[in-house]
């Protein structure tokens, strides 16, 4: 079966700045043949007008219930980030978070400085740096599962 990883970013009133990493992230998932779950945060309209924000937290629920690992976009502080984090990380499931280098004295040090063995947090600086993250951390999943 595929591998199913859960995307992950910060998406509160419009703030969206980095929907082109999170973009570039979610082509790197499929490049490498996973599934990708919650592949519309890589949509910059995303939510939608009519979002049904309710069955959009069931959904999440279940998401995050099924991924294999988590990958956010971690740059932008975010509960939400936060919270799909701790779930999947708590489950003993592996998290990468990646965040720009350009602005790491911003970055909340649950994100740098994250103590848990299975919780990845490594810096990016261009599109080509974050396929070549995304690539690894699958590569070295893939080869773990066998």
């Amino acid at each position: 079966a595929r591998m199913k990883f859960y995307l992950s970013t910060a998406i509160t009133r419009g703030r969206r700045e980095y929907v082109d990493a999170v973009r570039n992230i979610c082509d790197a998932l499929k490049e490498e043949g996973v599934e990708v779950l919650n592949d519309r945060v890589a949509d910059p309209n995303f939510p939608y007008p009519h979002t049904d924000r309710a069955q959009t937290m069931r959904e999440l629920h279940n998401w995050l219930d099924e991924a294999d690992a988590l990958i956010a976009e971690a740059t932008i502080s975010s509960t939400g980030v936060g919270c799909e984090l701790t779930q999947v990380q708590m489950r003993d499931k592996p998290v990468l978070l990646l965040y720009d280098a350009h602005f790491g004295f911003r970055i909340s040090d649950w994100v740098t400085q994250n103590p848990e063995a299975n919780v990845e947090a490594r810096p990016y600086r261009d599109r080509n740096e974050i396929a070549r993250i995304v690539k690894e951390f699958v590569g070295g999943l893939k080869t773990a599962k066998g």
